[in-house]
């Protein structure tokens, strides 16, 4: 199968140009969105980032970064979870503003996330940030002056099955509206990431489609803060593509010694995505290394910013972008370049398998938006 033919070709390729208007799109709203979020008004103010799927990894990349830039409590609760088990996750007397990120704003847990968080907590407010304008969520942001709607290009709202530009455009949305008091460095990074990845869209794609080709049964993603939920990402999207028939895992390179490596056998494909961060490269290059002196049939495929020559002679496949001033840049934003990479292996590797990558699924046990759920009234 042709995978350029593909909508969710062109869906992955298009990001950088999505994320240059997103910047715009943040920068358009900078005074309304910080007057609301700066008119919450409690000693302590928490900031649940929420979602389902590929939205709740949205929360789970950025969070760590975020957190250690400024003094607000920033966490990731996935919708699921604060559906099923809400007294675990919202505190009537915690002031609190719930960020839910959707590709649709249609998920059912979306929307009972949203009504639990009116229901239980005092001081409730609500940042929407989603691609439809035309979704359930959308709609809820017009109910009252505790909720902002923070809509998206309305390319991200992907056609595709599996949300590429949707999950990397809330990325750059969440990071940019929280750490807005810094808003034109940040988006001078996100625009040389965005510049960068369109320079090297087609180094990019030969690399993916070298991993593609490697003969293997299962791909593990490792990464680090952000690029942990990133990694997370990459491996949801190896199952979606591939209908399951590729498995996936993933999980922080020191994390990895600790039981998940009992996944690897000869037929492994470790991707392990480089921090620019000059402390955790250590421990990184400690675990490239132990697979080096390992041996076997696995393959170590590393992905990094920066020309290393001690990382590579550790690696089996060194795929670098070699760029000085993106090594410099957080990985946060440095990483949505990995990120676009590892879209690429799932589609290339989706097509190979004669499975059509904008519907990987078309007996429908998964679905583009969720179905089968219902949801219970809760009482307590």
């Amino acid at each position: 199968m042709n995978f350029k033919s593909c909508v969710t070709w062109k869906e992955i390729v298009q990001q950088p140009s999505i994320w240059k208007e997103e910047v715009q799109i943040v920068r358009d709203n900078l005074k309304a969105i910080g007057e609301f979020i700066e008119g919450v008004k409690a000693d302590k103010v928490k900031v649940v980032f929420t979602g389902a799927g590929s939205s709740e990894f949205v929360g789970n990349t950025l969070c760590s970064y975020v957190n250690s830039k400024i003094d607000i409590d920033v966490v990731s609760i996935p919708t699921t979870d604060i559906v099923s088990m809400p007294e675990q996750y919202l505190d009537e007397n915690t002031a609190t503003i719930l960020v839910s990120c959707a590709r649709s704003g249609n998920s059912p847990e979306s929307v009972a996330a949203v009504e639990l968080a009116d229901k239980l907590v005092k001081n409730i407010h609500h940042i929407f940030i989603t691609c439809n304008a035309e979704g359930k969520l959308a709609q809820i942001s017009k109910t009252g002056d505790n909720k902002f709607l923070l809509l998206m290009p309305e390319k991200t709202n992907d056609k595709g099955f599996a949300m590429t530009g949707s999950f990397s455009s809330m990325v750059v949305a969440g990071v940019l509206v929280l750490l807005r008091k810094d808003f034109e460095g940040m988006a001078a990074r996100v625009e040389y990431v965005a510049e960068l990845v369109e320079r090297n869209i087609e180094t990019i794609l030969s690399n993916a489609e070298a991993i593609a080709a490697l003969d293997i049964e299962r791909i593990v993603y490792l990464g680090d803060g952000a690029a942990k939920g990133l990694a997370e990402e990459m491996s949801l999207k190896v199952l979606e593509l591939t209908g399951g028939k590729l498995a996936s895992f993933y999980n922080t390179f020191l994390g990895f010694r600790h039981g998940p490596k009992s996944i690897v056998n000869d037929k492994t494909a470790i991707v392990c995505m480089m921090s620019n961060n000059e402390h955790t490269r250590i421990y990184e290059l400690d675990l490239l290394k132990e697979f080096k002196n390992e041996g076997g049939k696995k393959k170590i495929i590393v992905l990094d910013t920066i020309n290393d020559e001690e990382v590579k002679a550790n690696a089996d496949f060194y795929f670098t972008f070699a760029d000085e001033k993106l090594g410099q840049i957080e990985d946060v934003f440095a990483d949505l370049a990995y990120l676009v990479c590892g879209q690429l292996v799932s589609l290339v590797k989706s097509a190979s398998l004669g499975i059509n990558p904008d519907n990987p699924c078309p007996t429908g046990e998964v679905n583009r938006v969720v179905k089968g759920v219902i949801i219970h009234e809760y009482n307590k």
